[in-house]
């Protein structure tokens, strides 16, 4: 049974006297095939890239989301449900944007910009305020289910002294890694603005940190369960937008590999016996497994939408 399998392997890889010295593996239509097929899965996912520029449905999803768990928690508790003030989502992505154009994760910028110079740059004066962060999350339920295991993440969401939030959910490159940076502020509007500072250490990627302008206790309260149809979106989103290009690469990098030895054991183990024809088919093939590398979707993603970005 081995010597079978070891007799056709070297058919298809080992030019022999047998194959005529021409390896089933380069002469057939295999490699051609397989080139069509990688093709075919590298532009496959560009109509979802290009959908994606300013509104993406897995930002949107998420968002939705987190509004329904959060407010279904506080009408469960007797407290008013949080409205979306645009304003609010307009603080949230400038601040969302600052951290990820520094590449930092933490309440105050590395300049000492805190968070309350984003609601004035939105205009939004506010008696009470507060922000919740999370970076590095799968979907909505697992940035909330996080929220919800910190005390003080909690209180923000079930303060009882908050009428409004905004959330903004921004996609890109934060510290040579693509991850989502998510940023939830609450507020009650006034045109008498208190401010109480708290220092909070500076969160690494798959934690969260809260920052909060008003004190109380705790209140505890139950996850409400996002719908399933929206989680498995986000999941399918965020594979497609992440995880899909980066098992991509990961296969062309084998190929480029594999063909490549093939293409080396086709060469040396007969040098005076050369098919010019099967050399020359095989340089183009990795010629074009080459061009696959370099095609990086991160690139396509700048060129199309220059990032993404949810108001």
């Amino acid at each position: 049974m081995m010597d079978k399998i070891i007799r056709k392997l070297k058919l298809i890889f080992v030019p022999c006297e047998e194959n005529k010295f021409r390896p089933h593996f380069l002469k057939s239509k295999f490699l051609l095939y397989y080139i069509l097929v990688l093709f075919v899965l590298k532009v496959s996912v560009l109509p979802l890239l290009y959908c994606l520029p300013e509104s993406s449905l897995f930002a949107d999803l998420t968002k939705t989301s987190l509004m329904e768990m959060m407010n279904t928690d506080r009408t469960s508790l007797g407290m008013q449900s949080l409205k979306e003030n645009e304003k609010l989502n307009e603080a949230a992505r400038l601040k969302a944007q600052d951290m990820m154009e520094k590449d930092y994760f933490a309440h105050y910028s590395p300049e000492g910009t805190t968070p309350w110079f984003f609601f004035d740059q939105a205009d939004y004066s506010y008696k009470f305020a507060g922000e919740n962060l999370a970076i590095g999350f799968i979907d909505s339920e697992e940035v909330y289910g996080a929220w919800l295991d910190s005390p003080t993440h909690k209180e923000n969401i079930l303060n009882a002294k908050y009428s409004e939030t905004g959330i903004a959910i921004l996609k890109g490159d934060f510290q040579g890694k693509e991850t989502i940076l998510v940023v939830q502020l609450f507020g009650f509007p006034s045109t008498t603005i208190s401010k109480v500072e708290t220092e909070k250490p500076i969160a690494q990627e798959k934690e969260v940190i809260s920052f909060e302008t008003s004190t109380g206790p705790a209140v505890a309260g139950e996850t409400a369960e996002p719908e399933k149809e929206n989680r498995a979106a986000e999941k399918i989103f965020y594979f497609l937008s992440f995880d899909y290009y980066d098992i991509f690469q990961k296969v062309i990098y084998g190929s480029l590999i594999f063909i490549i030895a093939a293409l080396l054991v086709n060469i040396f183990v007969r040098i005076d016996v050369q098919f010019k024809d099967l050399i020359f088919k095989t340089l183009g093939f990795l010629l074009i497994l080459f061009t696959f590398i370099i095609i990086d979707k991160a690139e396509i993603v700048r060129l199309i939408s220059d990032g993404i970005r949810i108001n």
